[in-house]
């Protein structure tokens, strides 16, 4: 009858660090434990670009959604826009249908793709927009609100 065969030997003459080395997986578990504590929180989507790129022009709590619904809607929806020179705010493809639909007071793009921060749809929110009536009506907006539209409009410029 034969007995079963050893298991090797481990030779540790051969290289006298290996009895010293210690294990590498608490260090990768450590590691891998790290990793997931700081990415568990992310809470942003698609939709909310701000949560991943940083600090945003907008107030707290607020989008540049929220100030088109809360400021523009009543005349800029899809239900009124015949009250609004035909602009509709509300229908989807905001802000990038800025860059190919025309003002109805002198015929200019309404977003520049040259220079978005130059807008003629934020030339609409000064006291002096050029041509029609300073929007919103019959009041203004606050500056953070200005700077959020701001941002929202250069971040939806069409691509080249």
């Amino acid at each position: 009858m034969s007995s079963p065969p050893l298991a090797p030997v481990l030779d540790l003459s051969a290289n006298p660090f290996a009895a010293r080395r210690p294990s590498r997986a608490p260090l990768a578990t450590l590691f891998a434990a790290a990793l997931l504590a700081t990415t568990a929180g992310c809470a942003g989507g698609l939709d909310e670009p701000e949560r991943f790129t940083g600090a945003s022009a907008c107030a707290p709590g607020t989008t540049a959604s929220s100030i088109l619904q809360a400021q523009c809607f009543a005349c800029h929806s899809t239900e009124t826009k015949a009250t609004g020179a035909n602009l509709d705010l509300q229908a989807a493809g905001l802000p990038g249908r800025l860059y190919t639909t025309n003002a109805a007071c002198n015929s200019q793009p309404m977003a520049d793709s040259a220079n978005p921060s130059e807008s003629f749809f934020l030339k609409k929110l000064t006291a002096s927009p050029g041509c029609g009536a300073r929007m919103p009506q019959g009041g203004a907006l606050n500056a953070a609100d200005t700077a959020c539209l701001t941002e929202w409009l250069v971040a939806g410029k069409p691509s080249p």
